[in-house]
């Protein structure tokens, strides 16, 4: 039997899609799928990407360390350093930080455009405590068409900066910025053709730059390889298909290019997404987030139940890959295990093999079976291909934020329904 955390220490390196860490994980993911008898297509997909560069605040003397944001090519510069308590000055002072070099505590992307709009020379991002800085990236739209240079401190070096607020600063960012591939790949299992309906389970199979990712999302990836190995031996009725996406971490883009390359299909066939992101902590609380109907969620919760694990439930968006479904109000579960050491480190070098243990994936693993394999045998398909209104406005600001373009959900009416 496929043993998670094995497999983890295979992957443990960064993942960054587009880079040659993905595609090392792509050949050890696609290993582990022949082995169990399948044949993995790979669909590649282009992107910006970058090799994970270096940065420093130079003030007075001192140079002070900072992780830039991916995306950000090469530069220079130099501003007054302000400091804010809350990012949303920018927003409501508009256009009295020009030319300065903002750092504030926190990020949000519905800000970033801003910055760039009331031009801002640079962003410095501050992290939370007893943590390292946090690893971010620019969108693809926002590289294409122009942004504010940014970096990441942790807290104790935003500590000694913020002391130099009012003073000239320079930022420095060196890093390589290329166009590349992603790849997403796709196991289908067929079943016994009881009907045409397809359920999905997804995850991502990249990481950030900086972080091996054991639970972000080494636990979506053997939670995957764990459910390739279940139903070799254990044929449902319905059709099944695995996809381990690419490019999660710089803004969904192997889900949304999937999606968009297989969307008459998914229309014409798709039940249900499921999609699992974070787990693996050995002390830590499963939750599962359901974008689809209450009666939906209760279902899930049930069927949960009958694993012996209670799951902390919630009716809501989750930031994964479940959203570019989400568009074409296709419902989705989603698992998580979270509050332990590695998802506490995500998007760090701590979220690695070492935070993670074979305990700590199995609520997820056992949970993503039993669900795929109630709803693939049941003798009526479960589930309708529906979403909440209360969701909707959600849904839209995340996909405006994901993409900086007009969100346009292409949801059934509601007298249809």
């Amino acid at each position: 039997m496929l043993n998670p955390v094995k497999i983890i220490r295979e992957l443990d390196f960064v993942r960054l899609s587009g880079t040659a860490g993905e595609k090392e994980a792509v050949e050890i993911i696609c290993k582990y799928l022949r082995e169990l008898g399948y044949s993995p297509v790979i669909e590649k997909f282009e992107l910006n990407s970058f090799e994970p560069g270096t940065a420093t605040i130079n003030v007075e003397g001192r140079s002070l360390p900072a992780t830039p944001y991916g995306l950000n090519e090469d530069v220079k510069i130099e501003g007054e350093l302000v400091w804010l308590d809350n990012i949303d000055m920018v927003r409501l002072n508009r256009g009295a930080y020009k030319g300065k070099i903002v750092m504030s505590y926190g990020f949000s992307r519905g800000i970033a455009p801003l910055l760039k709009e009331y031009e801002i020379s640079g962003y410095i991002n501050v992290g939370g405590p007893y943590r390292k800085a946090t690893s971010l990236s620019h969108r693809q739209s926002s590289y294409e068409s122009g942004y504010t240079h940014s970096v990441t401190v942790d807290h104790e070096t935003a500590i000694k900066l913020k002391k130099y607020s009012g003073k000239i600063v320079q930022m420095k960012i060196e890093q390589k910025v290329m166009k590349t591939q992603g790849h997403n790949i796709i196991v289908d299992i067929p079943g016994a053709g009881l009907d045409n309906t397809l359920t999905l389970a997804g995850g991502h199979l990249d990481s950030v730059a900086h972080s091996p990712g054991a639970s972000d999302n080494g636990g979506g990836i053997v939670t995957l390889l764990k459910i390739a190995e279940y139903f070799r031996k254990h044929k449902l009725q319905r059709d099944l298909r695995l996809v381990f996406f690419g490019g999660e971490e710089l803004g969904l883009l192997g889900s949304q290019k999937y999606v968009k390359d297989h969307l008459e299909e998914l229309k014409a066939r798709l039940g249900l997404m499921l999609n699992i992101d974070v787990s693996g902590d050995a002390i830590g609380t499963d939750a599962v987030a359901v974008i689809g109907t209450n009666f939906l969620l209760g279902y899930v919760d049930g069927l949960i139940k009958e694993t012996g694990y209670m799951f902390q439930r919630r009716l809501d968006i989750y930031s994964s890959d479940c959203m570019p479904f989400s568009v074409y109000e296709f419902p989705s579960v989603n698992l998580a295990r979270f509050g332990g050491k590695a998802s506490r480190l995500i998007h760090t070098d701590g979220d690695n093999v070492r935070n993670v243990t074979r305990e700590g994936y199995e609520s997820c693993i056992k949970a993503a079976i039993h669900l795929l394999e109630r709803i693939g045998n049941a003798g009526v398909y479960p589930i309708d291909r529906e979403i909440d209104s209360s969701l909707r406005e959600k849904i839209e600001k995340y996909i405006w934020n994901m993409t900086y373009e007009e969100p346009k959900l292409e949801w059934k009416e509601k007298y249809k329904k």
